[in-house]
């Protein structure tokens, strides 16, 4: 009976810990997520400062699995890089204070294309713009 017992129990614990252990975590939806933004974009964008075509180079940011690093943002230059979080195919564009300029927005990537909609303070004045972008 005793034996009968350690077995049920080291059953129940083994079958426990398989199913624990396939669990999908948050931080794996996350990093899979963003994957679909990370890349090299062709990127245009569109305001009353003019339009501007950039290449637009995304990479995982090391900070949260939810993040993004776009370098060259609005063609601000290779060594600019703004911080977005990423929840499923929504982009949100921390708020980053670049050169005085504070920047922040949100999109989406549909169909392959990358669109979102942002904003440059610069304390006197805030310019909307709208970019596309493609791989």
């Amino acid at each position: 009976m005793k034996n009968q017992k350690k077995i049920i129990a080291i059953f129940i614990l083994t079958v426990i810990t398989l199913i624990t252990g396939c669990e999908k975590t948050e931080t794996d939806i996350s990093t899979a997520d963003r994957e679909k933004f990370i890349g090299v974009w062709r990127a245009q964008s569109i305001g009353p400062g003019g339009n501007r075509n950039f290449t637009l180079t995304i990479t995982a940011s090391n900070s949260a699995p939810d993040q993004v690093l776009m370098q060259n943002f609005d063609g601000g230059g290779t060594n600019t890089f703004i911080p977005a979080s990423i929840v499923s195919s929504s982009l949100s564009i921390i708020r980053t204070v670049v050169s005085g300029e504070t920047i922040e927005g949100f999109g989406s990537y549909s169909g392959g294309d990358l669109s979102f909609n942002f904003t440059i303070d610069d304390g006197q004045s805030v310019e909307s713009r709208t970019c596309t972008a493609q791989k």
